[in-house]
């Protein structure tokens, strides 16, 4: 029996053999995730600069014809297959799981393997480089190229037929973006895995640059505003690229996108968290009050219900940086920054999984197997945790809009633009100390192509904000939801052996119970310390259950607060912050607790699934254990620094 069906005397087609798989290989930016996509209507992330692809992604898809289903396979994106690269490095991933599938389909009766090359026909020669290494690991071996709707637009055309006889392999040309390009990918891999398997001495040996000028052309008539086209992007990166402007307009991009988070999702934060107050207010009644009522009230509302008040900075963050990456702007951004980065032991690529961490740190963590050097990934995990990623930004959001109302959403802008600066030129110090003295190395050279500007799909803008909307509401329904259900527990149970404290004398009773508790008890513990910072034991209980999510922080003080609050009143958090007062009648919290807090949170590595991440991709403690022990120490002499400075100007 060969290794795949044919089709049957009668006509009718015989399945291919069960677990047939499809490599989908290319270049980054060439679009194979948003092939991969249109294949089998799965929502990998699309986007337009190296590494977005950092894990293998796989999904089912039905084969035409009745040739049964194939497993297709989204690898990361390569340049090369054949580069001495690190095995963990996408190139490394890419190269390991051709060999490995190629190998076990040459068995006998084994399920066939097949190698697609996804080749963006805007940088034809260049795609055409890595064919010519395939040509070698695949014996089933073809060609889709895409970008075919931008080919038109510039007036050129591919010669389909041309490419297959000067290469050797089937070839289509498709535009991802159309949906008859589900059924042409699904029949070229049928014929394929129908195919037996072959050298393909033909194309390992074309010349990238000569076969791309003769199967590329003008079109027979092109009109002006198409020629005009083929200029945009030049002339846009004369600006965007430029030595001097370009920086500024960076920085001025991403500063603007943070001052959104404020001008744009401030309204709808304020009306969530009216919304919660409101709703523990109207159920805590119902209950009967008591310890049910509490624990749903200011246990359950008080600590997932704050958080979610949040929710619209994540979802503005979010769309704002999928614009940016879907744009073909965001590569921009690395080139721009590579030359500063070099000064800190960095390449420019590691802009890159420096700016996932800004949405979350465990898929940067990922993200960083795009760095070929062995040296600079580790130098890269080691610094990510310093960056400002969204479970920060509540934390932010609350003690900003607190504490620097009264100022304008400008000030609070440049506040919120500051904290991630201070992130960003931390790490790039951290970087600079560590690669003379713990990661001695230089980075390799840059090898990046720039994509065309290309508008972005609605559809992926929408999975993307879905995607982010959703992992946040998992993480308040779930984590943060348990967390504060056992910070309530903590909050009531009182600590044996507790001694009352005489400033409460006279206190209502819900108070004093929470002030001689479990958790106030362990929080007060490390107050000899903190204090030099200007924490007390609320702030403390907050750090400590913002190790296992950053969010915890808010909901912690939610919790707090909550069970503080006497009269039940549905009053903001931030009201309550900036309104609570110790026993002599001082304000308990002022502007420099706030900075504070926020110098802390700019520093410490405070989340358990980052540590947990480090972890996996080092294969060591070491590393993650050096991580937390770096960050905390930073962090806790920052805010004390920021703590004693802030109180020469502030109250």
């Amino acid at each position: 029996m060969s290794d795949a069906c044919h089709p049957r005397s009668d006509g009718r087609a015989t399945k291919i053999i069960d677990g047939a798989i499809v490599a989908l290989v290319g270049r980054p930016n060439a679009g194979k995730s948003s092939l991969y996509n249109r294949v089998t209507d799965g929502d990998a992330r699309v986007g337009n600069f190296p590494g977005i692809t950092v894990d293998v992604l796989e999904a089912e898809a039905e084969l035409p014809d009745g040739y049964g289903r194939a497993t297709f396979v989204d690898l990361p994106g390569i340049y090369s297959i054949e580069a001495a690269t690190d095995a963990d490095t996408d190139e490394g991933t890419a190269r390991s799981f051709i060999d490995a599938h190629e190998k076990a389909s040459a068995v006998a009766d084994a399920p066939p393997f097949a190698v697609i090359q996804v080749l963006d026909a805007t940088r034809l020669a260049l795609s055409l480089r890595l064919t010519r290494e395939l040509a070698s690991h695949a014996s089933r071996l073809a060609l889709v190229v895409t970008q075919a709707d931008v080919l038109d637009r510039e007036g050129l055309v591919c010669d389909a037929e041309l490419l297959s006889t000067l290469v050797g392999v089937p070839v289509i040309i498709v535009s991802a973006r159309d949906p008859a390009a589900k059924s042409a990918v699904l029949a070229l891999a049928a014929r394929l895995l129908r195919d037996p398997p072959r050298a393909h001495a033909q194309a390992s040996s074309i010349d990238p640059d000569a076969t791309a000028k003769k199967v590329l052309a003008d079109k027979a008539s092109v009109a002006d505003e198409e020629r005009a086209r083929r200029s945009r992007t030049e002339k846009i990166d004369r600006w965007a690229l430029h030595p001097i402007v370009g920086p500024l307009l960076f920085v001025a991009v991403m500063s603007a996108i943070f001052a959104a988070v404020f001008f744009v999702a401030e309204p709808f934060s304020t009306a969530i968290d009216r919304v919660t107050k409101g709703l523990g207010a109207k159920i805590g009644p119902r209950l009967g009050g008591g310890y049910l009522a509490s624990f749903v009230n200011d246990g359950l509302i008080g600590g997932a219900g704050t958080v979610l008040a949040f929710l619209p900075q994540i979802v503005v963050l979010t769309v704002a940086l999928e614009l940016l990456d879907a744009s073909g702007y965001l590569a921009r951004g690395v080139f721009l920054v590579d030359r500063f980065f070099r000064r800190f032991g960095l390449g420019g690529k590691a802009l890159v999984p420096l700016l996932t961490a800004h949405a979350c740190a465990v898929p940067a963590i990922r993200a960083t197997r795009i760095l070929r050097d062995p040296k600079e990934r580790l130098l890269t995990l080691l610094v990510l945790p310093l960056m400002t990623c969204s479970a920060r930004l509540p934390t932010y959001s609350l003690l900003v809009s607190t504490f620097f109302a009264h100022r304008g959403p400008w000030v609070q802008s440049l506040v919120f633009v500051g904290l991630y600066a201070a992130g960003l030129v931390t790490g790039a110090i951290a970087s600079a100390v560590l690669q003379r003295t713990t990661v001695r190395g230089r980075p390799l050279p840059l090898v990046l192509e720039m994509p065309a500007y290309r508008a972005p799909e609605a559809s992926f803008l929408r999975k993307a904000t879905a995607r982010g909307v959703k992992g946040f509401l998992a993480d308040v329904g779930t984590t943060i939801v348990v967390a504060s259900a056992l910070l309530w527990v903590l909050l009531n149970v009182p600590m044996p052996g507790a001694q009352r404290d005489p400033s409460l004398a006279g206190a209502p009773a819900a108070v004093v119970r929470v002030n001689n508790s479990v958790a106030a008890s362990l929080g007060r513990s490390i107050e000899p310390v903190t204090r030099y910072a200007g924490f007390d034991w609320r702030f403390n209980v907050g750090l400590f259950g913002s190790f296992g999510a950053r969010e915890l922080m808010v909901g912690t003080l939610g919790v707090i607060y909550g069970l503080e609050d006497v009269d039940d009143d549905p009053t903001p958090l931030r009201a309550q912050l900036r309104d609570a007062r110790t026993p002599d009648g001082r304000p308990r919290y002022t502007t420099r607790n706030a900075l504070s807090l926020m110098a802390f949170f700019v520093f410490a590595c405070q989340c358990m699934s980052t540590v947990a991440a480090l972890r996996r991709e080092t294969r060591s403690w070491k590393w993650p254990l050096f991580v937390l022990a770096y960050t905390y120490v930073l962090a806790f002499v920052a805010a004390v620094i920021v703590y004693n400075v802030a109180g020469w100007f502030t109250a």
